[in-house]
Formats: C-alpha cells, structure tokens, sequence
C-alpha cells in the first residue's frame, strides 16, 4: 500500500514536470557531475588539476562550484526575505540568509583560500583571532559528525517528508515540505556519492593517498538540493496560514 502510494504520487509528479524543471532537477545536475568526475578519475594530469589542483584543492572546480551555489541560496533568500510579506516568512528567509553566509565563509575558511592565491600566505581574521580556520573541521569528527547529520536531515526532509504532504493538515508544516520531485534530486546526490566511491578502487586510487575528500562530489549535490528547496520555498510554494490558525491564536 505505502510503495503504491509514493509509486502514484512519484508518478504523477515526474508526469507534471516541464522540461525546465527536468533540466534543473536532475539532467542538469547529472550531466555536470559525470563531467566533473570523467575529468577527475580520467587520471590525465591537466584534468585532474582542474578538479584537485596538488597546492590546493581549495582552488579547484569542486570547492568553487559548491560557492556558486550557495552564493546563489545568499541572493535568492536575500531577495525573499526582501520582498515577502509576512513577518514570519521574512524571519524564515532571515535565517536562512545568515545560515548560508555562514556555510560560505566556512568554505572559503573567512577569506583565508583567497589571501594565499592571491598572496602566498594563509591566514584570515578567524585564524589570527582563534587559532583555526573553520569550525566544521575543527576536531578529529566534527566534519565527519555534521556530514551525517545533513545526510539525515536531508532524508527527513527529501525523501519522506514529500511523501506525508498529503496527511499534513497545518499550513506552515505544508508549507515547508517540499514538492515530490526534489526526490529526484535527493536520490541522486545519494548515488553521486556510490559512484564516485565505487570508482576509487576501479582507477586504482585509494582513499587514503588521495589529497581530497572523495565526497566532495557528492557535497556538490547537498548544497544543491538545498538551494532547489529555498527555490521552491521562494518562488513556487505559497505561504498561507488558514482562518483556522488565525482563530486559533485569537
């Protein structure tokens, strides 16, 4: 019963797709990381350096892609949290702003990627004031711990939440669960991941002689399903509360 009903409610929603929503959804995606990976594992030495340059992997087509994108979640829930009308949507769209700035100077260690390309030395405010250059690798597990955690929450919010829209009865719940077809977007960060680990021990790399983290691929594929999710939230979803929860409050 329950494999009928995603089965009906996936099939309906794949069948109501335009075909800009297939490109963005998974083609697009798909066809950029098979590239990104057939440039990586090709083991031809100018190929490789485009992905995973030896001085820094920082500088590479990984790292700056993953900061386009959430650059692109900065400016589009800037541009919501600007434009909405509702107070709390305006909150929502607040906090995701400030978690994304957050997420970006992560990446680029609080400028400190930039300052050594640009000058030869490492080194940023958070390091003079603190010692570290980022607070997701700080500590043996940390990364490691907050990875999983996203993994978890995206299957939460990915691949089951979609699929309870209908028994959803409070407006803010359903507001905030996403369309089914970012399904596809979840799955596919999932066999992202698979794959890229699969090809390892196919192109004779190990793990642990590699200058990269392998899931670096697959982070592409977090940041961007997180960024078609404030997407649907900004542009397609409306944010609606009921009579019902007005009277409530009254």
């Amino acid at each position: 019963m329950i494999i009928t009903t995603i089965y009906d409610i996936m099939t309906k929603e794949i069948k109501g797709m335009s075909d800009g929503q297939h490109f963005w959804y998974w083609i697009f995606p798909a066809a950029l990381l098979s590239l990104l990976m057939a440039l990586f594992f090709s083991g031809i030495p100018i190929f490789v350096k485009i992905i995973n340059p030896p001085l820094n992997r920082e500088w590479g087509m990984l790292e700056n892609i993953q900061l386009v994108i959430v650059a692109v979640m900065i400016g589009v829930s800037f541009y919501a949290m600007w434009t909405k009308g509702p107070k709390l949507q305006k909150l929502g769209f607040g906090l995701i702003f400030v978690f994304a700035v957050f997420v970006f100077l992560e990446e680029i260690d609080y400028g400190a990627h930039f300052r050594e390309y640009f000058s030869g030395e490492r080194r940023s405010q958070l390091s003079i004031l603190t010692g570290v250059y980022n607070i997701h690798n700080r500590g043996q597990y940390t990364a490691a711990i907050i990875k999983r955690s996203v993994y978890f929450l995206m299957l939460i919010i990915f691949i089951i939440a979609p699929y309870l829209k209908h028994a959803i009865k409070n407006d803010l719940i359903s507001y905030l669960i996403p369309y089914p077809k970012i399904v596809l977007t979840a799955v596919l960060t999932v066999l992202v991941e698979l794959t890229a680990r699969l090809l390892v021990p196919l192109s004779n790399l190990r793990l642990e002689n590699l200058t990269m983290d392998i899931g670096e691929f697959s982070e592409i594929m977090v940041y961007y399903v997180f960024l078609l999710y404030v997407i649907q939230l900004a542009f397609e979803k409306e944010f609606i509360i009921s009579n019902r929860a007005d009277a409530a409050r009254k």
